[in-house]
């Protein structure tokens, strides 16, 4: 199972689980709320849970004004552990 982390707009990130892709995506349990305000945020919430791979997805500015597709976005591999 791995984790996919995406930063969207504001400065929040909001966490998904799955295999090739976020088919589960995580709440914010201290907030009620479907986004975090960081990746300490969802690292604490998740802590003692393993993940295969965490990944971070971020768009760029340059993305939307080049009308990148959502498979375009930047996306690197975290070291979690």
């Amino acid at each position: 199972m791995n984790l996919f982390i995406e930063s969207i707009e504001g400065g929040l990130y909001m966490a998904g689980i799955g295999e090739e892709k976020a088919t589960r995506f995580i709440r914010d349990e201290y907030r009620n709320s479907s986004s975090f305000q960081s990746i300490t945020d969802i690292r604490e919430q998740l802590s003692g849970q393993h993940f295969d791979k965490v990944y971070l997805r971020q768009a760029t500015p340059y993305d939307e004004m080049c009308g990148s597709s959502e498979d375009d976005k930047l996306m690197m591999e975290l070291n979690w552990r």
